[in-house]
């Protein structure tokens, strides 16, 4: 190994000339951005070389062999970047200094061999990716055998430095505490946990994460890591697995025969409780030859998987367990970026930074090394502005690759992709929105029967996939792991665009595409109103009338939806919108018109003959603020969803009732609009949605509301008695379907007032919940649903400390604690309580005078704000443990308790050092 040590010397000399032309190459004025790309890949294989020499410098036999193939590997990948180079420099592009344009000065000939060149170096560097990946994960280093041996016996993970460990734990800390869940808890049958995801999506992050943690180190005696290459070597990995589980018991130095390992592998195993990690199993063929190899214990043993291949462990029983890795969101993918980067990006180029991190479509693997990259380079627009076109110019190839899984897609997920192109590119689309789009247009229906699944459902699922498939990128996640927001990504965009008008789903809406006659190409089928004047249907909306009712109908007799994105202020978007919709209905036209999406445009006013679009389906009126509905919406008989959120509407037409197949209602809580229920003369409605709603004496629970039996949300304000409220809340817990549930109990005079509810234990859907009032029956707290992600209490009045019982729910994300929802003095976080919460806001609590947590709690809270607890004495001495925390409010708190964390002064600022952002408010 010492001559391998000794080139290994000489190529490290040699690469580190290469950058030094490089970097004499850019100075000299050759621009070409692919050198930027050389480079980074350059210090990839020189990082990789420099850890193996170390690593491997007692290697012999086969393993000597395949360091010397990665070695040669590496001085052909450096040769082909010095062809490239030589190819640069004779045939560059210069930048013309009178013009300030980009002049080409090489032949077409000597573009395709430099493309050429290029298309080496690539699958060279795909190869040696392999290489490095078998050699890291393969077995241990030999050089570490002689050295003593734990009881427990585990792979050694490369080592890196603290910044990339903290980097590389942005967004996975949740999946960590869960995994480790399911590793130490459950039944006591071998288990398996499959972790699945795309290339580049953590999955070996998260399971190192995992394995690596001192608490599955005590938990399982036995241990071993396999990574599986995509030629599976049934030989290979068998001697993996037994030189790892035989260390313990001294015969690991003993050559084997691989069908001896294969007898005496599940042997061995039984004797101890087990952890085997097969890292990127390729093939149902390799996961079954490897889990035969396993043996059934009932002591508790664990299996982890990594693949790519959804469809590997999805029938496997109920001992085993998927765990879809999920793209990071923007705001994760720019702290990642930023800690990788090692510093605070400056201001002027956080918008660039931002638009470099979205091209990564939330992969951490990838803006992991844009932000390492960066970090070695100036900090300058231009470096940045030429990373960003280096991003568009090396994901031609990902285009390519996302447009052909596309065009396999089923018709239905393509429509799905279809609706993105109603919204601007960098409009970040509400999840719920493009579901009431999808089910209203009948992409999915409700299915008979008790136990289907409601079609809102269905399409969260096509969602997701796309998502997985990175057709869809997250903007923002919800706290219970569903998408709150996301668009569709920008490499699919435009061709999707396209596609959309090609297939007649949507119409070319700029004048400039138009053939010139004014209204495009045939029927309109989904109309958008951006106000913008280059738009084709601008003046039909929003000038005067110049269409004949012959030419209206040809333009707009098939008009299926119809959104407008007016966010104008004053009354002129109302009444364009108005008379655009009674002009339509007078001329006959929007009889097959299913939407109408008018969410933030300032009071419509809604034409009284609206009732005539007997097909609709959906009327959106969110945040625009109407007063009245005309009282003719009873005749939307087809009518699903009526969204009158941030509206001033307070009372509703009884006719509404005559909609049999309205399935979701939401109001506006703040207008208190009095919710009577269905005559009991009426036909069952299925409402799965009533969210808003004003409850009093006249409302009507018994042979009412408690006819609603199907509600997976429920938001209710209550005017109610005690004894009023009771069969309000035998009512609410018998909805087993419920998701959601938002309670708030007040007086004539809008004061907190008694809530009653009886124990919910049962709801087992249940994942949010958010009490405003006294609890009469405070024992409800004692025994909420383990299902819950996020809890509010307020005025809730509890005398004993909440926080033992709450620690215990396991899916617990949020938990809000306001105005005294908590009247002692007392509050204990103990040991391994709130495993998974990331977020706790303390607010009013004015009785609290000691906070204590203690060493294991809270182990990934993210977001910590005390407000207004006036006689709370000081931080409590466990936070210098929450090493996740980022973020540390203090709001109106006594000068004595924000002095005690003044920076480097305060008696608590060790306790808070850690935290990067610390705001105090007054």
């Amino acid at each position: 190994m010492a001559a391998a040590a000794t080139l290994a010397e000489e190529i490290t000399c040699q690469t580190i000339e290469i950058i030094a032309t490089l970097r004499l190459v850019e100075t000299c004025g050759i621009m070409d951005m692919r050198l930027q790309l050389i480079e980074l890949k350059l210090h990839v294989v020189l990082t990789w070389l420099r850890v193996l020499v170390v690593r491997e410098k007692s290697a012999s036999g086969a393993r000597k062999r395949a360091v010397d193939d990665f070695v040669d590997g590496v001085l052909g990948f450096i040769s082909s970047v010095c062809r490239a180079i030589d190819l640069i420099k004779i045939h560059h592009w210069r930048f013309d200094e009178v013009m300030g344009a980009v002049k080409r000065r090489t032949l077409t000939g000597q573009e395709r061999w430099f493309d050429e060149v290029m298309g080496e170096m690539k699958s060279m560097m795909k190869t040696l990716t392999e290489q490095e990946r078998w050699l890291t994960y393969s077995s241990f280093p030999l050089s570490e055998q002689s050295q003593p041996h734990r009881e427990t016996t585990t792979l050694l993970i490369p080592d890196i430095n603290m910044k990339e460990k903290q980097g590389l734990a942005v967004g996975i800390e949740e999946d960590v505490q869960i995994i480790i869940a399911r590793l130490i808890g459950g039944k006591v049958s071998r288990g398996v946990i499959s972790i699945v995801g795309n290339e580049g999506i953590g999955k070996t992050t998260l399971a190192q994460k995992v394995y690596m943690n001192s608490m599955i180190s005590r938990h399982f005696p036995c241990c071993a890591w396999v990574t599986v290459t995509q030629q599976f070597d049934k030989s290979s990995v068998i001697l993996q697995i037994a030189k790892q589980a035989m260390m313990g018991v001294g015969i690991a130095e003993r050559e084997w025969h691989p069908l001896e390992l294969m007898w005496r592998i599940p042997r061995l195993l039984r004797l101890k409780r087990y952890l085997i990690v097969l890292d990127d199993i390729p093939t149902p063929k390799a996961w079954n030859t490897l889990q035969a190899l396993l043996p059934q214990t009932s002591n508790g043993s664990r299996i982890i998987v990594t693949t790519r291949n959804r469809d590997l462990l999805r029938d496997s029983g109920p001992d085993c367990y998927i765990h879809e890795m999920r793209v990071l969101s923007d705001e994760e993918g720019w702290t990642l970026f930023n800690t990788t980067l090692g510093f605070s990006v400056p201001l002027e180029l956080e918008q660039l930074g931002r638009e470099i991190v979205k091209k990564y479509l939330g992969l951490p693997r990838a803006i992991s090394a844009a932000g390492n990259f960066l970090s070695r380079k100036p900090t300058t627009w231009d470096q940045w502005s030429m990373m960003l076109n280096l991003i568009n110019d090396d994901r031609l190839a990902v285009y390519h690759t996302l447009n052909t899984t596309a065009e396999a897609l089923s018709p239905k997920a393509k429509d799905c992709l279809f609706y993105f192109g109603y919204f601007h590119q960098d409009y970040d689309i509400p999840a719920r929105r493009l579901f009431v789009l999808w089910v209203a247009e009948g992409l999915f229906h409700q299915e008979s029967g008790h136990n289907k699944e409601p079609p809102e459902s269905v399409a969260e699922k096509i969602l997701m996939e796309l998502i997985q498939q990175n057709m869809i990128q997250v903007a923002k996640w919800k706290p219970n792991r569903k998408v709150k927001s996301c668009r569709i990504n920008y490499l699919l965009r435009d061709t999707w665009l396209a596609k959309a008008e090609e297939a007649s789903f949507l119409q070319s809406s700029r004048i400039a595409s138009s053939s010139g006659s004014g209204l495009g190409s045939g029927k309109i089928m989904r109309l958008v109103d951006h106000f913008d004047r280059e738009e084709l249907c601008f003046s039909h909306i929003h000038g005067r009338d110049t269409l004949k009712k012959s030419s209206f109908q040809e333009c707009y007799g098939d008009l299926r939806s119809f959104l407008s994105f007016d966010a104008r202020e004053g009354p002129d978007p109302g009444e364009d919108v108005g008379n655009f919709l009674r002009r339509g209905i007078a001329r006959g036209c929007f009889k097959r018109l299913k939407v109408i999406d008018l969410e933030g445009v300032f009071q419509p006013r809604l034409p009284e003959s609206l009732g005539k679009i007997v097909e609709l389906r959906y009327l959106g009126l969110r945040r625009t603020y109407l007063g009245m509905l005309p009282s003719s919406i009873g005749n939307l008989l087809n009518l699903l969803t009526l969204d009158l959120k941030q509206t001033k509407i307070s009372t509703l037409p009884p006719s509404l009732w005559k909609i049999q197949k309205l399935r979701h209602i939401y109001l506006s809580e703040g207008y208190r609009c009095r919710f009577v229920p269905p005559p009991s003369t009426s036909s069952p409605i299925d409402i799965q949605t009533l969210w808003g709603a004003f409850v009093d004496e006249k409302s009507e629970v018994e042979y009412g509301l408690d006819k609603l039996i199907n509600l997976r949300k429920l938001g209710l304000m209550c005017q109610l008695t005690s004894s009023q409220q009771k069969p309000l809340a035998e009512w609410i817990a018998k909805l087993n379907h419920l998701e959601s549930l938002r309670l708030k109990s007040i007086d004539e005079m809008v004061r907190p007032s008694n809530l009653y509810l009886k124990p919910l234990s049962s709801l087992k859907n249940l994942s949010i919940i958010y009490l405003f009032g006294r609890l009469v029956n405070p024992i409800v707290v004692d025994n909420l649903p383990e299902s819950l992600t996020e809890i509010t209490l307020s005025v809730s009045g509890l005398t004993e400390d909440p926080m033992p019982k709450l620690g215990k729910l396991p899916n617990l994300r949020i938990l809000n604690l306001f105005a005294m929802s908590y009247t002692g003095k007392i509050m204990v976080c103990s040991s391994d309580s709130f495993p998974l919460l990331r977020v706790l806001n303390i607010w009013k609590l004015e009785e609290v005078e000691e906070w204590i947590v203690e060493e294991g709690a809270l182990t990934i809270l993210k977001e910590l704000e005390i407000r207004s607890c006036n006689k709370l004495e000081m931080i409590p001495d466990g936070l210098q443990n929450l090493v996740h925390c980022s973020k540390l409010k203090l709001t109106k708190m006594p000068n004595e308790f924000n002095e005690r964390v003044t920076e480097n002064q305060g008696q608590d600022w060790s306790k808070v050092a850690h935290v990067p952002s610390i705001i105090i408010k007054d």
